[in-house]
């Protein structure tokens, strides 16, 4: 009786072990893979901060280049407008010659769409965080939008270009696939013909609603891109802290 009550009472001992040994090697492999998330999301966030910070830079550029472009359609406008087209042919020309060259933005989206297709939201625990990114990202189908819309009226645009001033006159003007100088001399235009001009002028405002529409648009994303990465520095500081180094 004694030895039976004693091999009850081993192996229960030894179940138990067992059970211990077992649980915790689960709490183990759990808590390693919980690091591993962790780690996983970390990554994550700190490429998103990358792109953020990439975007607000590109915007920076775009949006200096686009206030560029609104003061030289204001000038090609005030110049056709007053008939001064023979005294300032010089710097018609030279602002015309950038119409069909809109500064673009092109969003760096790359982690948001590597996510969306992985499924590895999830690893961000932070719904916030998420909610947040997906609403600035959002703003990119807007962008595109105007993007087309404004492509069609350049290219509208680009036809009339033709008509209005002489291609030899740009071709001395290319300098590099962007940038161009001034014409020498002072070019006159192909036309005095006040339809043909009036014709120009109106495509010219639509551009540059739209070129004053973009700008707007980029300032606002601009400004929501920089206090989404504040708020992520806010709520990852060990990952802010990192990238600093």
């Amino acid at each position: 009786m004694y030895k039976t009550g004693q091999k009850i009472i081993n192996r229960f001992w030894e179940f138990l072990m067992l059970f211990i040994a077992i649980t915790l090697g689960f709490f183990v492999e759990n808590y390693r893979g919980v690091l591993v998330d962790r780690q996983k999301e970390k990554e994550i966030i700190a490429s998103f901060i990358n792109d953020l910070e990439t975007d607000i830079k590109e915007l920076d550029i775009v949006i200096q280049r686009r206030e560029t472009r609104e003061v030289r359609i204001d000038s090609i406008i005030y110049i056709l407008n007053n008939g001064l087209q023979d005294d300032y042919g010089k710097d018609l020309y030279y602002y015309a010659r950038y119409l069909p060259r809109p500064a673009v933005f092109w969003a760096n989206n790359t982690t948001n769409e590597e996510l969306k297709y992985s499924g590895n939201f999830i690893l961000i625990k932070n719904q916030k965080i998420i909610d947040t990114l997906l609403q600035y990202n959002d703003n990119f189908i807007f962008i595109d939008f105007i993007k087309e819309r404004e492509e069609y009226l350049v290219r509208r645009l680009f036809d009339q270009i033709n008509v209005m001033f002489d291609p030899m006159v740009f071709d001395e003007m290319n300098v590099y696939d962007i940038e161009f100088i001034y014409p020498s001399g002072n070019p006159k235009i192909n036309t005095k013909n006040k339809d043909v001009i009036n014709l120009f002028l109106s495509n010219l405002h639509y551009v540059k609603t739209v070129n004053v529409g973009q700008l707007g648009l980029f300032k606002r994303h601009q400004k929501k891109a920089k206090e989404i990465l504040n708020f992520i520095k806010q709520e990852y500081p060990d990952v802010a802290a990192e990238k600093r180094k």
